[in-house]
């Protein structure tokens, strides 16, 4: 779910891609080493849930008592790309996506892996797609 070969070797081509990509879909490129072969991207986004200050508010209705909600969270989104074991012509791109949530008091609420495999194989479409384009200059 996390990873995917691509037939090349070029690394720079894979960060570049991957770069625009991770741009493309709002994150902030935080470092980036082509001869490491890592690329780390990060955004700031809300994390309200409706149902969850209903819950809330009813609480504080009920007992009196204010019971913090998620805020706002920071997902994590970290590229590592190494040579494939099978085939010495390749690469393995692997990814993998975090998030670190806030609560309405300014606490952390929770820090976790997304393991959701419809963003890992959309990332890896859109991955093919900006290699192929930028491989051939289009």
């Amino acid at each position: 779910m996390q990873s995917r070969k691509f037939t090349t070797l070029d690394d720079r081509l894979l960060l570049t891609s991957g770069a625009g990509v991770l741009q493309d879909l709002g994150y902030n490129i935080d470092e980036s080493n082509v001869g490491l072969g890592v690329l780390t991207a990060s955004k700031t986004a809300d994390a309200t849930h409706a149902g969850q200050i209903v819950g809330a508010v009813m609480l504080a209705l009920l007992t009196g008592s204010v019971m913090p909600t998620d805020d706002e969270q920071k997902i994590r989104v970290c590229l590592v790309l190494q040579k494939s074991l099978e085939d010495d012509t390749s690469s393995v791109a692997r990814i993998t996506i975090q998030r670190i949530v806030w609560n309405s008091q300014g606490k952390i609420a929770r820090v976790e892996s997304l393991n959701a495999p419809e963003l890992y194989q959309a990332f890896f479409d859109k991955l093919s797609k900006a290699t192929f384009l930028e491989a051939n200059q289009i």
